[in-house]
């Protein structure tokens, strides 16, 4: 029983010890991405100011039609279009009203010197366009199953940054890898698109068995791989990508990590 109880305490205390970097690298991450939301904002467009000309426009209190309708827009009036999600665009009102409006009752607004507003619903160029993505994958982890979630912010049409954090499920142990990444995407403006990655960060590796006393590892982890980009409609896309992870461990040769993995996102 004696026996039990440290191994008990001991593998607490290594769990403690590797969960520490992880968090420590989690904030940080976290603060960077933080910083770029921060930055898009600064450097976000003024609200475009558009003038109804459809006989009238329903203002819902959310993006769909689920939420109830709270105020009508009348013809003639003139609202700022603060920001789209799917078909549907936040506007304010003249009068200070903030709601929701399709884009079909926006079809035929102008703009304030008289031309016409081409709001046209989110496609391929919104794709190409996008700052923040947000998708989870599914993944062979070295025989392990793995599941992985990422937040992406891109810098340039070509460039993003991905906080990435994966747990593999295998027969002997368990392991949870959270990263930071660099993304270049060559060819943004393909609808199958290559790209390729780099990145850091650290992994801990927890073995399964309760019965044999066996150490918990945590290791850094340096990454390169790819994979494609497919564009599938409106704000969606599969991603296919392959990593080669590399252990940095303390023994003579370094570990290697092939994982292959196939997943959806979405951009915004």
């Amino acid at each position: 029983m004696n026996f039990l109880n440290t191994l008990t305490n001991a593998q607490r205390k290594a769990t403690g010890a590797i969960g520490q970097p992880l968090r420590r690298l989690a904030k940080r991450s976290l603060g960077l991405l933080c910083l770029l939301a921060i930055a898009s904002v600064a450097v976000a467009k003024e609200p475009q100011r558009v003038t109804v000309t459809d006989p009238f426009a329903e203002m819902h209190t959310g993006p769909g039609r689920g939420y109830p309708i709270y105020h009508i827009v009348e013809k003639g009036e003139t609202i700022s279009l603060l920001k789209s999600r799917t078909d549907w665009y936040k506007i304010v009102t003249s009068k200070g009203k903030q709601g929701w409006v399709h884009r079909r009752q926006l079809a035929t607004t102008l703009a304030p010197n008289g031309s016409a507003i081409d709001l046209a619903a989110p496609d391929w160029q919104d794709y190409v366009e996008r700052r923040w993505e947000f998708g989870f994958s599914g993944s062979d982890f070295s025989g392990a199953r793995g599941l992985t979630t990422y937040l992406g912010y891109h810098l340039t049409p070509n460039i993003s940054a991905e906080l990435k954090y994966t747990q593999a499920f295998g027969e002997f142990s368990d392991s949870k890898l959270i990263s930071l990444n660099a993304v270049h995407q060559p060819f943004p403006e393909w609808r199958t698109s290559p790209f390729f990655t780099l990145g850091t960060g650290t992994i801990a590796i927890s073995p399964s068995s309760d019965i044999v006393q066996v150490e918990n590892r945590e290791n850094s982890v340096l990454t390169v791989g790819g994979g494609f980009f497919v564009y599938l409609s409106r704000n969606f896309l599969l991603r296919l990508e392959y990593n080669d992870h590399t252990l940095l461990t303390k023994r003579e040769s370094n570990e290697e990590v092939d994982e292959w993995k196939i997943g959806c996102s979405i951009f915004f």
